[in-house]
């Protein structure tokens, strides 16, 4: 009985594990695209001179990156919970 209880532990922690894995990555991705979005607002890739006039877009970038990101990754938590 002691051995399936810590089977039935340790599956659990390792789903807990791959779910949070995932959860990390997608909002670490969406970061890095809200970045790189922001970037090219703020300095178009037409533009001769690579000048940032203003900071602004690369924030706001950064900011629906991680806030996207943020609800991408609560829906694959709830997701797995539901499994």
């Amino acid at each position: 009985m002691l051995a399936v209880s810590y089977q039935l532990r340790d599956e659990s922690l390792l789903n807990a594990r791959k779910t949070s894995t995932v959860a990390v990555s997608i909002n670490c991705l969406s970061l890095v695209t809200g970045t790189v979005v922001g970037t090219w607002v703020a300095v178009p890739p037409t533009q001769e001179k690579h000048e940032i006039s203003s900071i602004v877009p690369i924030l706001v970038g950064v900011g629906l990156g991680e806030l996207i990101g943020f609800v991408l990754a609560l829906i694959v938590i709830w997701m797995s919970r539901e499994q």
